[in-house]
């Protein structure tokens, strides 16, 4: 990505630290979605993009995440609230804080309102309680909810962020303390050019086990 190889060190080490710094206070916001997961919305509807990732964990072509100056030397476009897709289709696993979560439905509500092309955003969070300023961001994309799917407590996982480092026994997945929740949004062509059909939705579902 264009180093200047003198400073490789220094931004490697800051990358690094960084995430390390943020895994310290609540390492769930580095898991991400199993590769069969990811593998599959890419063969299936041409993902290519993760809205929100690291260098360290990122699976797909190209991808957004939250610090723009350590990220940027090594691949990431930037926050998913400066990214302004018109067509395609996209996977966006916030942190699972709720203040994220609000602010991801709110920026794909207004995305998907802008757009005149097909659009869609597969967004995968935990199930949470809908709490007066969650449904109010909720509201700004539910126009285009499509559909959506439970992911049972006991039957899927997220793929650690941390395979940089030892972490524990050396675990590959954290498996989650309560259900996680899919949802489909998509505008009008959208859901014409990406059709959300059971057969689908039931693979994934199946990837969503980390069986691989």
């Amino acid at each position: 990505f264009g180093h200047d190889m003198r400073l490789l060190h220094c931004r490697l080490f800051a990358l690094v630290s960084r995430y390390s710094a943020l895994a310290a206070d609540k390492s769930a916001f580095q898991a991400a979605l199993p590769r069969p997961m990811m593998r599959l919305l890419k063969e299936r509807w041409g993902v290519t993009h993760e809205c929100y990732a690291s260098p360290l964990n990122r699976c797909l072509a190209t991808f957004g995440s939250v610090f723009d100056d350590t990220d940027k030397w090594f691949g990431s476009s930037g926050s998913f609230y400066a990214f302004r897709p018109v067509s395609g289709c996209y996977e966006a696993n916030p942190p699972f804080d709720t203040s994220s979560v609000q602010a991801c439905f709110r920026h794909v509500g207004a995305l998907l309102g802008a757009s005149d092309e097909p659009l869609c955003f597969v967004v995968v969070v935990p199930e949470m309680d809908m709490s007066s300023s969650l449904a109010r961001a909720f509201a700004c994309a539910k126009p285009f909810l499509r559909h959506h799917e439970v992911a049972k407590v006991s039957e899927h996982a997220y793929l650690m962020g941390l395979q940089h480092q030892r972490t524990g026994h050396g675990e590959r997945y954290w498996h989650p303390v309560k259900n996680s929740m899919l949802y489909f949004f998509q505008n009008r062509l959208g859901a014409e050019s990406y059709p959300v059909t059971a057969d689908f939705v039931a693979e994934l579902i199946q990837a969503f086990k980390a069986v691989d």
